[in-house]
């Protein structure tokens, strides 16, 4: 692969996804026998065990076109489940700090998602993976909510009015890499699905506070779920 520099025996068919590669730096501690199989422009990627189950973690980097390169080159390694484990700006009046967010949908409000949806992608999340993440969060007693999301290509320029115009319409949260992750499943044949903590708020009582150190039990929960979700799943 130009980016990813590692072969189709290096991937598992079970992935997840993060932005962040110190994320997936942790992931890979709770795998057997994880192995750096990439680090080149610093997108790292760990293949190991979990559930004695091959799962590998990998870093997307942040923002839509970024993950929409790794998405594209893990399916051709072979990549059949993807799972994002991140994190999001919650615009919902209902949903505090440390809430999980599961999406059903990712509103593609990015470029890149808009370009693939010309040649058909849908930003919809597989439903067997929501439903998998429900029962897994359910049983966990956790604060959670499952909607739709949308996807952004900007961190700091959200307004206030345009997130309380997406809140009126049903919408949970801002991210930066869902959809396209969701729209190159549906094109490339790969399960796709993710698992959000809401480290701040774009609006309203918490303006634009990112909160990762009272938020970092959640991403545990997030990264956890995730793990036995993956490796649970028919692919």
């Amino acid at each position: 692969m130009y980016h990813l520099k590692c072969s189709k025996d290096d991937i598992a068919k079970r992935v997840l996804t993060c932005g962040d590669p110190g994320r997936v730096s942790k992931i890979a501690g709770m795998l057997e026998g994880a192995k750096l199989v990439n680090s080149n422009r610093g997108l790292l990627v760990y293949t190991g065990q979990y559930k004695g189950e091959a799962v590998t973690a990998a870093t997307t980097g942040m923002g839509a076109p970024s993950a929409a390169i790794v998405s594209e080159e893990l399916a051709m390694l072979g990549a059949k489940a993807l799972i994002r484990v991140g994190t999001t700006g919650a615009i919902a009046s209902g949903i505090i700090l440390g809430d999980i967010i599961i999406p059903t949908e990712a509103i593609p409000l990015d470029g890149a998602t808009q370009a693939y949806m010309k040649i058909g992608g849908v930003p919809r999340a597989d439903p067997g993976i929501v439903q998998a993440l429900k029962e897994r969060l359910g049983k966990s007693g956790a604060r959670f909510h499952v909607g739709r999301i949308c996807t952004s290509d900007t961190f700091y320029l959200e307004e206030e009015k345009d997130a309380q115009t997406w809140a009126a319409k049903g919408v949970l949260s801002f991210e930066m890499e869902c959809s396209v992750t969701f729209a190159i499943g549906i094109l490339r044949g790969y399960r796709a699905g993710a698992i959000l903590a809401a480290t701040g708020k774009i609006y309203g009582e918490d303006d634009r506070v990112l909160e990762i150190s009272k938020t970092q039990e959640s991403i545990d929960l997030c990264i956890a779920s995730a793990l036995d979700v993956a490796t649970g799943l028919t692919i």
